[in-house]
This record gives structure tokens, sequence and C-alpha cells, in this order.
């Protein structure tokens, strides 16, 4: 998608330093599906941010739900701390199959706390089309 059109559609979004890293990155060569190997620094930076992730899905869960108690606080707090982490370390990625595979995390987990409005810039940030697709099949809501 144009970014032009991004950032004329949700601009608060797209100025989000943590979001706007991801919408102008071109593919580093083929960035197809999930990455083999952990090895090197994209790897280490992959295997953090699945994580950060798998930690935070029960914060998200936690988000996702109706209540207003204090554990909900505390778990949208958690949840957050992931994200932004994830973001960060998302962004050193030069591999694009790897930073793919990081993006679908993230967007999993955003996905789980009913985060639309990050999942759908960040599934614009998926260079492989088949990964994007995907996503897309298992997440009708984040067609636009």
């Amino acid at each position: 998608m144009d970014p032009d059109i991004i950032a004329n559609d949700r601009p608060e979004l797209i100025s989000d330093p943590k979001m706007s890293g991801f919408q102008n990155q071109m593919p580093d060569g083929a960035g197809t599906a999930v990455p083999d190997s952990e090895s090197g620094a994209d790897g280490q930076a992959l295997s953090k941010i699945r994580s950060m992730c798998t930690v935070a899905r029960a914060s998200a869960e936690g988000v996702a739900q109706a209540s207003h108690t204090d554990q909900r606080r505390i778990d949208r707090l958690r949840f957050g701390s992931a994200k932004r982490m994830s973001l960060e370390l998302a962004k050193t990625i030069s591999d694009a199959s790897h930073r793919d595979a990081a993006l679908r995390h993230i967007i999993e987990l955003c996905m789980t706390a009913n985060d639309l409005e990050a999942s759908r810039i960040l599934v614009q940030g998926i260079h492989s089309e088949p990964v994007r697709q995907e996503l897309l099949l298992a997440h009708p809501t984040l067609r636009r």
C-alpha cells in the first residue's frame, strides 16, 4: 500500500516512531517464508521477540477482556511494554524473512489484545506476500 495513503488515513499512528520504521522498508531479497535458522544477530532478535510475545500472550488476553480491574491495568502495561520492546528489536533486523517472521509474532500478540490499529499497520510492513496473505486469512478483520 502506498505510504502516502497510509499517512493520510491515520497520521497520528504513522508519526509514532515505534510504528513508522516498518512503513518504508524495502525487502532485502526474496523475503518469503519463515526463516529456518536463528543463528546470528537477526536470528537472536527473532528468538527474543518470539519469547516476549509468548510470555505477553496472557497479558494480551487480559487486555482483550471487557473488565476494568487492577489486573487488566497491569495486563495493559505488560502488553504495551512487550509490544514496544518487540517493535524496537524488530527494527534492528536486516534480513527480510526474519523481520517478516518477527512482525508476524507481534501482529499475533496485538490481535490477541484486539489492537487492530497496530496490527493493520504492521501487516503493511510485511514484504512476503504469502506471509501477509496467511495473516489476512487467519484474521479477516485486518483487511481494510
